[in-house]
Parts: C-alpha cells; structure tokens; sequence
C-alpha cells in the first residue's frame, strides 16, 4: 500500500550548502544510509573483506527492497522524533563531503 506524500519539507545544511528535500525523499534517504551501514557492519564481522580483497558489492535491487519495506516505519521514527522535539544533527564527515547522522 503506497502512502499520500508528504508536504512537510527538510532543510538540510552541510558545508555551504542547503538541500531541501521533502519528508519522503529525506526517509528513503536514510533507509538507504541505514542498509548500507548494516551491510558495512556485516562484512566487518565476517572479516569478508581486506585491504587487497576486491569483493562485489551488493545488488541495487537489495537496496531498493530494504528501502521500500523499512520507508512506512522511517517515516514513524521521524514522526516520534519530531513529535518529542529532539532534533537530529547532521555534521559532516572529515573525509566526505557527504553529511552523516551524527
């Protein structure tokens, strides 16, 4: 079942620059940041991967299926996140230019 899309706005600052995005757009978002940090966390237990190893990464449609079954619960997090007036601060990374959740 799809939901309505959201009208609510987010307004993300990294370095100089802005991003506004829309709710949806900032869940499906994270989602994805979400499964790549658990595939990351995985292939460290598994000690799968090292400094000469050249592995396949994972397909994009794993990506897409994990981003479409956690998006409707995203959504709630940040709905509970906001409705208990916490904020999430997004700092850069020192190697990325890319923002992270900190």
């Amino acid at each position: 079942m799809q939901s309505l899309s959201s009208k609510k706005h987010i307004t993300i600052k990294a370095q100089n620059t802005e991003h506004n995005m829309s709710l949806d757009e900032y869940a499906r978002w994270l989602s994805l940041l979400e499964g790549i940090e658990f595939v990351g966390k995985r292939v460290e237990q598994l000690k799968v991967r090292t400094n000469v190893d050249d592995i396949d990464w994972i397909k994009p449609l794993a990506f897409q299926k994990y981003i479409e079954e956690r998006f409707e619960s995203m959504k709630s997090d940040l709905s509970d996140i906001e409705s208990q007036g916490l904020d999430i601060n997004i700092t850069p990374c020192t190697t990325s230019p890319v923002p992270v959740l900190s």
